[in-house]
């Protein structure tokens, strides 16, 4: 940052912040976070406590000729704008695909990503089908997918006849929104329903080739088709895991936590502002498969499996700079874990001991990075 902006870093002699530019998108006032605006003050706060500075910028405020930033610190009380120097890193947190995917955003991520001066993690959203091909190359990752494929007429027509259920997603969205079941019906019919903020209304169709007729509309390149998982049930509701997977002040990937959203009644999707509900992680396994069953254990385990294995295939095969991952986890009836949905610009968690321990681990890696710069990405 500009000398001006800390005017009394010098007369105190500490030692220089580790300096972070939050890339983000403005609300309607101008200024940084719209209704997540909580958390990014959230963030400068835990920053503070740990030598680190903390600014918000969006894309059009760089200039990159002089290499100067146009942005916002928070002072505790107010946003204040302020002109910065480019900062040791910067994080990704644009929070939408419209406004990331513009040739001028793109370009200017570009720029960050190829400049030997600063780091830049988490870089852009990640879209279902990208993910779905770089876990399923080795077996260690394969295991945790349902099998998913591109929705086409052939496509739709093998998985309704192979799969009692599947789900149609677009490969590009996220909170569960526009998803659509399909499920096969004693008769051999189907019926399908999109999943709605109200309630889905069910429709049924006499075959495959009907079910596609009423389907043609979704794009062939953007949706996919996913095997419907037989989930486990927390009193006579489907639920799943949300997870969270943070690079620490070691740079290893480590759990933050794992909660859990229970879907409302007759819903097939957990998302809450689709009818789900939170609830506790331990609480929900425990009553489900007994505190003290293997099976219990085994969930666990599974998890730590993933921990181990999943993160990092995924950094690898996309080529990406990742420290932040939410992956949605569906739990079958037999405990087995599947890994529904990889986010890499994950939404807050209301449970105040993960996103504490989300901001700490995000804090112990933005030292972990300004120690280790010298030693590449």
């Amino acid at each position: 940052m500009l000398s001006s902006t800390l005017p009394n870093q010098r007369e105190k002699k500490t030692p220089s912040p580790v300096t972070v530019g939050v890339l983000t998108t403005a609300n309607k006032k101008g200024l940084p976070g719209g209704e997540k605006q909580r958390l990014l003050k959230e963030m400068v706060d835990y920053g503070k406590k740990q030598n680190i500075f903390i600014f918000f910028f969006f894309a059009q405020g760089v200039n990159w000729r002089k290499r100067r930033i146009t942005g916002y610190v928070w002072t505790g009380k107010q946003w204040r704008k302020g002109l910065f120097l480019f900062p040791d890193i910067i994080y990704n947190r644009i929070r939408f695909r419209n406004i990331e995917s513009q040739a001028r955003v793109k370009q200017l991520l570009r720029q960050f990503e190829r400049d030997p001066s600063i780091y830049l993690f988490n870089s852009r959203f990640l879209n279902k089908w990208e993910v779905y091909k770089a876990l399923r190359i080795k077996k260690s990752t394969a295991k945790w997918l349902p099998e998913t494929v591109r929705f086409n007429h052939k496509s739709l027509t093998t998985m309704v006849k192979k799969y009692p259920a599947v789900f149609l997603k677009y490969s590009y969205g996220s909170l569960g929104k526009g998803i659509i079941k399909v499920k096969r019906l004693s008769d051999n019919q189907f019926a399908y329903a999109v999943a709605k903020k109200g309630g889905s209304k069910w429709k049924k169709c006499s075959s495959p080739n009907t079910l596609y007729r009423q389907l043609h509309y979704l794009s062939e390149n953007a949706y996919l088709v996913q095997r419907g998982i037989d989930l486990a049930r927390y009193k006579g509701k489907i639920f799943d895991l949300r997870t969270q997977f943070q690079k620490n002040r070691a740079g290893e990937w480590v759990l933050t936590g794992v909660a859990v959203r229970v879907a409302g009644k007759n819903r097939f999707v957990t998302h809450i502002p689709n009818g789900g509900r939170a609830a506790a992680y331990n609480d929900v396994m425990n009553e489900v498969f007994g505190s003290t069953s293997l099976t219990r254990r085994q969930v666990d385990e599974q998890l730590e499996q993933i921990r181990s294995i999943v993160p990092t295939a995924l950094e690898k095969e996309l080529r990406l700079c990742l420290a932040v991952l939410s992956l949605d986890i569906g739990v079958d009836k037999n405990g087995r874990l599947w890994i529904i949905e990889i986010n890499s610009k994950p939404a807050s968690f209301d449970e105040n001991e993960i996103r504490t321990a989300h901001w700490q681990n995000l804090m112990d890696y933005f030292i972990y990075v300004n120690e280790n710069r010298t030693r590449g990405r």
